[in-house]
């Protein structure tokens, strides 16, 4: 047992994984968590198996960045191989929520003349029955709307694939996070617990104010094989005292992308929070040394992946006060609600939606 006190390392990198791929909101709405599941992630690792040279011969093309393709060595199809069947096996109703989902929509489009939709309700698959509303929309074309906050409630929200995967940075460059899922890698460390678990809050604090390593790693549950690779990502360094601005101005800085800190003398507000890791890449830039120590307003404008961005909110979740979001388009698969979404599994403070034009 010891008791000296370390920080949790500026430049460890902290990916929010979901069985394995990165998370972000459409991985944990169970919908859309079932369609990326059955139409992305299973076609692309399919993809890989079958053909693994191809994915390495269209990633050595710039233009082909981003795309549909596996960044792995074509050395380790098997473990693609591993996932692909355990993917099959454990996600075996979300294939099955995904395929009803199709069978609904090709039954609105051939069998719902305009009249009311009321028959159809015996015609919807049994796994969608409770969760779906059928109606018509503003082009008076037929469509479903999911009740999420059932479906929150149900199997298809599956906290046991959520994990967050700790590796210390090299640079700027990863794999694309969007179409190669995490392997094991040396150096690399995955903790299988949900996103909405407390200890990460104590882990993430531990960037700014130090704290005893055995705290942290029976709090986290590490095991004594793992002792080695988690000792890594801390140090005795403590970083300064994050110095709160007191002008009688507003002072704006900009972080990158679309994240801006706002602040007066009362009050911050940190729109679209994207941080940057501490890493010597020659040039100066904000960090999370940078905020302040109690953000009061963490504002996302819209549900894209580099506007809700997990690995960032994870991280600031235990200084964030109110989070604000816009509503949602009332259920529909192309926009579920971010609110539900981060009130599962971001969000431990007071959580607001609203609606205003862009």
């Amino acid at each position: 047992m010891t008791t000296e006190k370390l920080c949790f390392r500026q430049d460890v990198i902290v990916e929010p994984l979901y069985d394995q791929w990165y998370a972000w909101s459409y991985l944990i709405s169970p919908a859309t968590a079932a369609m990326n599941i059955a139409n992305s992630h299973l076609k692309k690792m399919q993809s890989f198996v079958s053909a693994p040279q191809m994915h390495v011969a269209a990633l050595k093309n710039p233009a082909m960045l981003g795309g549909p393709f596996i960044d792995h060595d074509p050395r380790r199809v098997d473990e693609i191989k591993v996932l692909v069947e355990r993917t099959i096996r454990e996600h075996a109703h979300m294939l099955e929520f995904a395929a009803a989902v199709q069978e609904l929509d090709h039954l609105l489009a051939t069998e719902a003349a305009g009249l009311s939709l009321e028959p159809l309700y015996q015609k919807v698959p049994e796994v969608l029955r409770g969760y779906v509303e059928l109606l018509y929309d503003l082009n008076n074309q037929p469509s479903m709307r999911f009740i999420e906050g059932l479906l929150y409630k149900s199997e298809y929200y599956n906290t046991a694939a959520q994990s967050i995967e700790l590796a210390i940075a090299n640079g700027n460059s990863r794999s694309f996070v969007f179409s190669t899922p995490r392997l094991h890698n040396e150096g690399h460390l995955r903790l299988k617990m949900p996103f909405s678990y407390e200890g990460f809050d104590e882990l993430f604090k531990m960037k700014y104010v130090p704290q005893p390593y055995d705290y942290i790693k029976d709090l986290l549950h590490i095991r004594d094989e793992d002792d080695e690779v988690f000792r890594s990502f801390f140090t005795e360094e403590v970083p300064p005292p994050h110095v709160g601005y007191a002008g009688d101005d507003v002072r704006i800085r900009y972080f990158g992308h679309a994240c801006v800190l706002i602040e007066s003398k009362e009050t911050s507000m940190l729109c679209d929070p994207v941080i940057s890791y501490k890493q010597d890449i020659g040039r100066d830039y904000f960090t999370y040394t940078d905020l302040p120590d109690n953000i009061d307003y963490a504002l996302i404008t819209h549900n894209h992946q580099d506007h809700c961005m997990f690995e960032t909110l994870l991280q600031l979740r235990h200084k964030i006060k109110h989070v604000i979001v816009p509503k949602n388009n009332g259920g529909s698969l192309a926009d579920p609600s971010l609110k539900f979404v981060l009130q599962t599994s971001v969000s431990k403070t007071s959580l607001r939606s609203t609606s205003w034009k862009r």
